[in-house]
Order: structure tokens, then sequence, then C-alpha cells
């Protein structure tokens, strides 16, 4: 985090930032090494950008200094997007407000596809999802969940520090309630995350607490390792919560999102004709157990991404 305020990420919700552009004619054809593809600039030139010719010695420039020794950051707008001028960073106001907005779309669908009664709900969610990754991952990361953030501070390697996660995440829950008020508003039904809708206490915090996991994991390893960049982390990402939901929808009201749990909760109290409301032990595990384990798996799984930061410890 720099002392201005700004997150920065080595590969979080990368897509190659192909920086060396080439002069060249007019056409565009294909090389030995990749795909060339073209672009006008603002000058009226065209140039072009050797997708697989680049991406080897960006990965290099990306992960280490001149020197070789040691690890560089990058902030997330400089490594998801290849921009044709340079401009500023994201602003900290900018990038709350992508949270509010994005967490806004995700959680207001949930309350839409839900009310519908639609078998096709999860392909809705986690399409939103993906759709809201892709549009302000280069301005906040596109993190949209609580779970998710706190990922993302716990894998470490610099991606965020405690008062931008923390600001994310209230940010996130903001969101999340806004919309919960809006689905109500524009459904006029409501629902609740309670365990005693599905099946059990038992079943419903393993299933929330596994397949939470399950899409921090996914957000870790396709967004923010050194397996990146790539062009698939945001469908990735919404697929996870495609699945998730299509796996246990039968035992479980698969939340995995602490901001949704929050925003369809408070929006069901304010709904007089509710027949049921989420009691303290649903509280609990709709809101806590997509917290527990996020980062585990990914620093048990990576640990040569860790060796740096332990080395200076």
């Amino acid at each position: 985090q720099g002392p201005s305020g700004a997150i920065h990420h080595a590969t979080m919700y990368p897509l190659a930032p192909l920086a060396s552009a080439r002069m060249a004619e007019p056409s565009t054809t294909a090389n030995g090494h990749g795909i060339a593809t073209s672009q006008l600039s603002a000058s009226g030139k065209r140039y072009t950008h050797s997708i697989m010719e680049e991406a080897p010695n960006l990965l290099r420039s990306s992960t280490f200094s001149a020197s070789g020794n040691k690890r560089q950051t990058q902030r997330v707008v400089d490594i998801i997007v290849n921009h044709r001028e340079e401009v500023r960073s994201p602003l900290l106001r900018e990038r709350l407000l992508a949270e509010f907005v994005g967490t806004f779309f995700v959680v207001l669908t949930v309350g839409v596809a839900v009310a519908s009664k639609t078998d096709m709900a999860p392909v809705a969610i986690g399409s939103m999802l993906a759709v809201q990754i892709y549009t302000f991952g280069a301005v906040s990361g596109g993190f949209l969940n609580p779970a998710v953030t706190l990922a993302v501070l716990l894998s470490r390697r610099d991606k965020i520090g405690p008062r931008n996660a923390a600001l994310y995440m209230a940010a996130q829950f903001l969101g999340g309630i806004v919309a919960g008020f809006m689905a109500f508003a524009g459904t006029e039904t409501s629902f609740c995350y309670d365990f005693a809708v599905t099946k059990s206490f038992g079943t419903s915090f393993e299933l929330e607490w596994f397949f939470s996991m399950a899409l921090c994991g996914v957000v870790l390893a396709a967004g923010t390792s050194n397996d990146a960049p790539n062009q698939y982390f945001g469908f990735a990402i919404g697929c996870s919560v495609i699945g998730g939901a299509l796996a246990c929808g039968g035992f479980d009201q698969c939340s995995f999102n602490p901001a949704v749990t929050v925003g369809m909760n408070l929006a069901n109290y304010a709904n007089s004709n509710s027949t049921i409301n989420p009691s303290l032990g649903a509280w609990f595990v709709f809101v806590f157990a997509p917290f527990v384990g996020s980062a585990a798996v990914f620093r048990g799984t990576r640990g040569n991404e860790f060796e740096e930061v332990l080395s200076k410890e």
C-alpha cells in the first residue's frame, strides 16, 4: 500500500499489460511468436502488440527488479488494463464506489432471481458477478465480497492493506444493504438466510465454509498468483459461484458472501408479510462461515509465493 492510499497488487485480476507498443505498417499479420493485434494511436498511426512475444518478458519485469533479486508490486490498474495513454491511478473514493456498485448489482441479482423462482438463478448470479469483476477489476480489483477481501488481505504479498480492506468491506456491506432493499421494493417480496429453511445448522455451516473457501481460492489463484496474467479470471470466479450453488442448492441457500446475507436479511426484516426471520445462529452461519479458512489452502499450496515475505521477517 503506497503513501497515496493506492492498493498495490503483483497480479490482482490481471490481464497482460502489453507495455511496449511497436510502431508498424498499417497491415497486421501473425508472426512466429504469436498473434499480432493492431490498434490506432491518437496520432492515427497504427501500432502492434505481439501477445505471445511480450507476455513472458512482462511476467519477468512485473515480478523482479532489474537486478533479478527483488520482487516488485504493481497497482491493479497497471496490471489489468493496457492504457493507450498514461493515466493516474484510481482514487480511493473511486475504488470504494466501484466496490459499492459492483456489490450492489450482484446482491440485486440475487434478490430478483430468487424472487422470480427461476431454476437459472445460479447462472444469473454467477454471470453478473463475472461481469462486475470485469467491469470494475481495473478500478478496485473487483473483490465485491468481504470474504474475498479478507482472503486477499490474509494472503499478504502486499496486495491490500488492513485500512483499505476495512474500507472495502464497509463499501461492500453498504452496497449489499441498499441492493437488498431495492430488490424488495422492485419485487415486493423478500427472503432471509436461515438454515431452518433447508436442512440444519451443521449442513449450512459446512457448505458455506467449503464453497466460500473454493470461491476465495479461485480468486487468489486466478487473480493474484504468479500464474497470471490471464483473461479468464472473471469467468472462473463466476463459474465457482454457479457450480457451488448448483451443487448444494438442495441443502443450503448458498450465500457464499456476507454482503449478500446482510442485505437480504435486513430487507426481510422490513417486510411485514415475511413469515420467517433469521435466527441468531443463522446470522452466525451465513456471515461468519464464509470468512473461515479463506486463504489457508492458497498459502498451503503456493508456499513459493511467500518465500520473500517470510525472508523479510
